[in-house]
């Protein structure tokens, strides 16, 4: 499927979509290893499997935005680019794999299949560069870009060689030094060079949400499968709710094909999208767990990862809307708030070592939907609001004796 590069402007109904088959099998893939990465948290919680849920998912995003804004700034579908991008799949199926094993995490393992997708990148500009060589405008994503991966690729490879807990700050290390010039001063000459495909960006970050809720949903449902019962019904209910409400907020209320794309705050709005991906795996799989699974096989740190996984889906709504519309409004307010109140009960209910797992989660579903229909109520009575100020200036000029 061709991608089109002029793409700030708005799509006509029925126009072929930015993204490609192979850009949306890429998509389904990091996906998938973003999941195992909780997962690894799932099988047996405690502080580190956390940690390392927490970093992989995060690591993994990036190697995903690096990859996704290549492929945004420099469209093309050559056979070069496809194996490199096919083996970079491997390597970050890899590295999910290595996080989620049940009696321990292999780091040494993750580092190397990490650094291995972050050279996948390196690879994939100079593959570009070669063959596209006289090509105009094929240089943005050189120097700035080059080094900074470069430089995590090496401590990457240093994490492998060395023991716990150095291979957490390598890895640390590795995402800052990747993270900062890149979403700095680098990402500001590209946005002030026009180079974003500002349309083909929201789409794949839409598209990225997207098959996240809906993974998370076909997981619980295969568990439901596996069991042959469903153990929680008013659980799966529930859940089933909250994860229209995390659409319907996202789709309709934050990240709207309404929005004009050229305004919004593009690397407030990738942090946003970051945390929304921690927050929505953490909080689906809490459901599925609850939903498919004994109450003896929650571990003490459940519900404060819950929580906080609620929360943190909250506060990215609350960022997404303030980098889209510039302001908070009454939802983003509502957002914040209700963040803050689950956050506040899930350690007060962790510290009392309450058995309060399942009423959290009620509360949580309750108060998720809430926000949605505040969501919904609020960009509603925006854009009436808006329609009353057109009709009223047309009234005040039609009684205006000047015209």
């Amino acid at each position: 499927m061709a991608v089109t590069i002029a793409a700030d402007k708005p799509r006509a109904r029925g126009a072929s979509p930015t993204v490609s088959w192979f850009e949306l099998f890429y998509d389904l893939v990091v996906v998938a290893a973003v999941s195992l990465t909780n997962d690894a948290f799932l099988a047996e919680p405690s502080a580190d499997t956390a940690r390392a849920a927490v970093l992989g998912i995060i690591a993994l995003s990036w190697v995903w935005f690096l990859t996704a804004l290549f492929n945004n700034m420099l469209p093309g579908q050559d056979l070069i680019r496809r194996i490199l991008m096919v083996c970079q799949m491997a390597l970050i199926i890899t590295a999910a794999l290595a996080i989620d094993r049940v009696n321990g995490v292999d780091m040494t393992l993750a580092m190397l299949a990490y650094g291995g997708a972050l050279l996948i990148v390196l690879l994939l500009i100079g593959s570009d560069r070669l063959i596209h060589r006289d090509r105009p405008g094929r240089g943005p994503l050189r120097l700035m870009t080059v080094i900074p991966i470069g430089v995590s690729v090496a401590l990457c490879a240093l994490g492998a060689l060395a023991d716990y807990p150095l291979v957490t700050w390598l890895l640390v290390l590795a995402l800052v030094v990747s993270m900062v010039p890149i979403l700095g001063w680098q990402y500001r000459s590209w946005e002030g060079g026009d180079r974003l495909r500002l349309d083909h960006l929201r789409e794949r970050l839409g598209l990225f949400i997207l098959i996240i809720l809906g993974e998370g949903f076909a997981q619980l449902v295969a568990a439901l499968r596996e069991l042959g019962s469903i153990p929680r019904s008013e659980v799966f209910v529930l859940t089933f709710l909250v994860s229209f409400a995390l659409w319907w907020i996202y789709f309709d209320g934050t990240f709207s094909e309404r929005l004009d794309l050229v305004h919004i705050r593009w690397r407030l709005s990738l942090l946003g999208h970051l945390t929304l991906v921690f927050g929505m795996a953490g909080t689906l799989d809490i459901l599925v767990l609850v939903t498919a699974r004994e109450e003896t096989n929650y571990g003490p740190l459940v519900l404060p990862y819950f929580a906080a996984s609620i929360a943190t889906v909250l506060l990215s709504f609350a960022l997404l809307r303030y980098s889209a519309k510039g302001r908070l409004g009454i939802a983003g307010i509502v957002h914040i708030s209700s963040a803050l109140l689950i956050l506040v009960a899930g350690f007060i209910l962790a510290a009392r070592d309450s058995d309060a797992l399942e009423p959290l989660i009620a509360v949580c579903a309750v108060v998720v939907i809430g926000n949605g229909l505040m969501s919904a109520w609020s960009d509603r009575a925006s854009r009436q609001g808006g329609l009353r100020t057109q009709i009223a200036g047309l009234i005040r000029g039609y009684d205006d004796p000047a015209i």
